[in-house]
């Protein structure tokens, strides 16, 4: 029997790492505070969507502009650590929050993680995810469509550590090299859909005005 949505989570905790630290450098614009669809912020969009799924901890990782982030990220309900290193790149964000949330979220079991850039992800395929954390004994999910791996990730607690210590080359895809994964099956194109230029912001705003609207 499927679960009601909100009440995916009843046994199990999914916790979402939300990565904003990054410069925006290609959009010539800040990327996690453009308004998307009905919400104000990329940002919001992506907290909603969690929330949606009745997931409670969203953790936001700041970094550049990190004040203006932060204010927007509490007006949202959401946690906030700060990545003091975000010229390191995408990694540092994830090992920043990894960390955050081994000393404060002891109750979580499953961490996604979500850049701030890759926000058509549908709500329907957080639930899925949300609800095969619920039964999954692999220490990753990650979602599929069409034979090819996407974002956001699932990361178990018990690799929460290696990765956060990991410090060879690849980021978070190499750091999950060793790792067994469970693939999970999505009807969604949009995994890896990344806002990366203002080309890319219009077609999305385009997207939600039409097939994608909220």
């Amino acid at each position: 029997m499927p679960v009601p949505r909100g009440e995916i989570m009843r046994n199990t905790h999914v916790a979402v790492l939300v990565l904003a630290a990054g410069f925006s450098t290609r959009m010539k614009a800040f990327k996690p505070l453009l308004p998307l669809g009905s919400d104000r912020t990329i940002l919001a969009r992506i907290a909603r969507l969690w929330q949606a799924c009745g997931v409670k901890d969203i953790v936001v990782v700041s970094g550049h502009r990190a004040h203006d982030v932060e204010k927007e990220a509490e007006s949202l309900g959401c946690l906030i650590v700060r990545n003091p290193r975000p010229e390191e790149g995408m990694f540092s964000s994830v090992q920043t929050g990894l960390n955050f949330c081994l000393q404060r979220l002891f109750h979580v079991d499953w961490l996604a993680v979500h850049p701030v850039d890759i926000p058509l992800i549908a709500q329907g395929t957080l639930e899925i995810l949300c609800e095969r954390a619920r039964t999954s004994t692999a220490p990753c999910l990650v979602p599929v469509f069409d034979g090819q791996g996407g974002h956001p990730p699932l990361l178990g607690r018990r690799v929460w550590g290696s990765i956060a210590a990991y410090t060879g080359d690849g980021g978070l895809k190499q750091a999950m090299q060793g790792l067994a994964r469970e693939d999970v099956p999505v009807e969604d194109s949009y995994l890896d859909t990344d806002l990366d230029r203002p080309e890319d912001y219009e077609r999305a705003r385009a997207l939600l005005s039409g097939p994608l609207g909220d």
